[in-house]
């Protein structure tokens, strides 16, 4: 079991109030990111996004989901779906992707890629991810 410091856990206790799911993980930065279990994902984010929306007001922040998956490819399908190939050897994980896409992954000041090789180091079997 992670352990968490008390702003995290206010941040988690907050978005499964607002959202009714389970959250698995949370990292925050100028964005906060938030791991849900298998099949939460259309929970938490509502109908016309309507619980994300209320949880950026409340929070005061930008917010992602991602849906995790005891599978690791489908893992990181999950969390970068602009994955063209996913390549999987042992621990480390080799992602494709359309050039266009690129930005979008890494996110503004590489905060997208930094969250999503975090959730994968905490939450499954692969400890270095690669993006072509």
């Amino acid at each position: 079991m992670r352990k968490f410091d008390t702003d995290t856990i206010r941040l988690i206790t907050a978005f499964e109030n607002i959202t009714d799911t389970e959250v698995r993980d949370c990292i925050f930065s100028d964005t906060i990111y938030f791991l849900v279990n298998t099949g939460k994902i259309a929970v938490s984010i509502g109908r016309n996004g309507q619980r994300i929306k209320t949880a950026e007001k409340m929070l005061k922040k930008p917010i992602k989901v991602f849906e995790w998956n005891e599978n690791s490819k489908q893992f990181i399908k999950n969390m970068i779906p602009y994955a063209k190939k996913i390549t999987i050897q042992k621990d480390k994980a080799i992602v494709s992707l359309n050039s266009e896409k690129r930005g979008a992954v890494i996110g503004k000041s590489g905060n997208n890629i930094k969250a999503i090789r975090e959730f994968l180091l905490r939450n499954s079997k692969i400890k270095e991810l690669k993006i072509l």
